[in-house]
C-alpha cells in the first residue's frame, strides 16, 4: 500500500482528518507499544500543529470589532468636542474659563483626524487623552462634567489598540496548512512504516487487527476525496503542490 502516494492526494482538510483518525484508531486499540512507539509520538506531536493550523481564524470577526471601536471612538470624541466648545460661550464665568481650558487640550489636533493615517488618528487620540488626564486641568474636567466621558474615551482607546495589536500579532505567528503539510505527510508515512515493522515483529492477531484498521482510515479518506469529486464535478478541490 502506497500510503504516502494517498496522504499527497488528498486536501488539506482530508490530511488533518486522516490524521485524527489515526491516532484515535491506535489509542482505542489498546496497545501499549503502540501508543508509545517513537513515530506515534512523532505523528501526535506534528498531527497538533496541523490540526491548529486547520482551525479557521476569526479575522473577520476581530476586523467588525475594530471598525466598531473606531467609528465609536470617533463619535464620542465628537461629542465631547461639541459639549465642550458650546460650554466656553456659559454665561457662567467659572463655567467658561474651565471650559476654555479644557477645549485647549480636546482641540490640540483640531476637530477632523479623517484625513491622518489610521495609526496617526490613534497617536492623536492618545496625545490629547493624555492632557485631558494631567493633573493640571482635572478641576476644570470635572467642573464640566467631563471626567466619566474623558475615562470612557481613554477605555475606548485601549480597547482599540489592543484589538488591533493583537490582530497583528495573531496574523504574524499563524501558520499554514500548506507549510506543514509536507512534514504531515512524511510523519503519516513514517509511522505507518513503523507499525507495518511492529506488526510484522509481534506477529499477533492484535497486531494485524491494527494495521487493518490505519489501512482502512486510509481508505475512508481517500473514498470521501473521491465521492467528492464525482458529486461535485463543477468545483474540484485542487490538491496543494508537493
Amino acid at each position: 500500500m502506497l500510503y504516502k502516494s494517498k496522504a499527497n492526494r488528498v486536501g488539506n482538510i482530508s490530511l488533518a482528518a486522516l490524521g485524527v483518525r489515526i491516532i484515535d484508531t491506535v489509542a482505542k486499540s489498546g496497545i501499549d507499544q503502540a501508543t508509545s512507539s517513537k513515530q506515534f509520538i512523532a505523528l501526535q506531536e506534528v498531527n497538533s500543529r496541523y490540526q491548529a493550523s486547520i482551525v479557521p481564524g476569526d479575522a473577520k470577526q476581530v476586523s467588525d470589532s475594530i471598525k466598531v471601536l473606531f467609528k465609536s471612538r470617533r463619535v464620542l470624541f465628537d461629542e465631547m468636542y461639541e459639549y465642550v466648545k458650546g460650554q466656553t460661550k456659559s454665561p457662567s464665568p467659572e463655567m467658561k474659563e474651565a471650559a476654555l481650558l479644557v477645549f485647549e487640550r480636546l482641540n490640540k489636533y483640531g476637530r477632523s483626524y479623517s484625513q491622518a493615517q489610521i495609526a496617526d488618528q490613534s497617536v492623536k487620540y492618545i496625545r490629547v487623552i493624555e492632557g485631558l488626564k494631567k493633573s493640571d486641568i482635572a478641576a476644570a474636567v470635572t467642573k464640566i462634567m467631563l471626567t466619566a466621558k474623558v475615562a470612557q474615551l481613554d477605555q475606548l482607546q485601549l480597547d482599540y489598540e489592543d484589538l488591533y495589536l493583537n490582530r497583528g500579532n495573531n496574523s504574524a505567528v499563524r501558520v499554514a496548512p500548506s507549510s506543514l503539510r509536507k512534514e504531515m505527510q512524511e510523519t503519516v508515512k513514517l509511522y505507518v512504516e513503523e507499525l507495518r515493522w511492529l506488526t510484522n515483529t509481534y506477529d499477533t492477531e492484535e497486531w494485524r487487527a491494527l494495521y487493518r484498521n490505519v489501512e482502512q482510515r486510509f481508505s475512508e479518506v481517500n473514498v470521501s476525496n473521491t465521492r467528492k469529486k464525482v458529486t461535485e464535478p463543477e468545483s474540484p478541490v485542487a490538491t496543494p503542490a508537493v
